[in-house]
């Protein structure tokens, strides 16, 4: 992992308009799963509900939010897949 990673399993509520953000309880939605041999860039963002797969990269700066199949690297904010693992030809190929 590298540094200044940010991962939760919740989010603050905010159904009540008169308090601050910060003011409103936590609301807790599940759990958030890295699995075996994931490297989480510089900066990204893990957020809650979310099920890393293993051997995936999660790139620099990138903010997930949906599942991340195994073998699979991701980047942008929402993060995409850019590439899978070719077990056939050895190889990360370009999504």
């Amino acid at each position: 992992m590298a540094p200044f990673v940010f991962i939760t399993d919740h989010d603050h509520g905010f159904s009540d308009i008169n308090k601050n953000l910060h003011q409103q309880a936590l609301t807790e939605n599940g759990q958030t799963i890295i699995e075996n041999n994931v490297f989480l860039g510089t900066k990204s963002s893990i957020l809650k509900n979310v099920r890393i797969g293993e051997h995936s990269v999660i790139g620099a700066n990138s903010v997930v939010t949906k599942n991340v199949p195994p073998f699979s690297i991701v980047s942008g904010n929402p993060a995409k897949i850019i590439k899978k693992y070719d077990f056939q030809k050895k190889k990360w190929v370009k999504i």
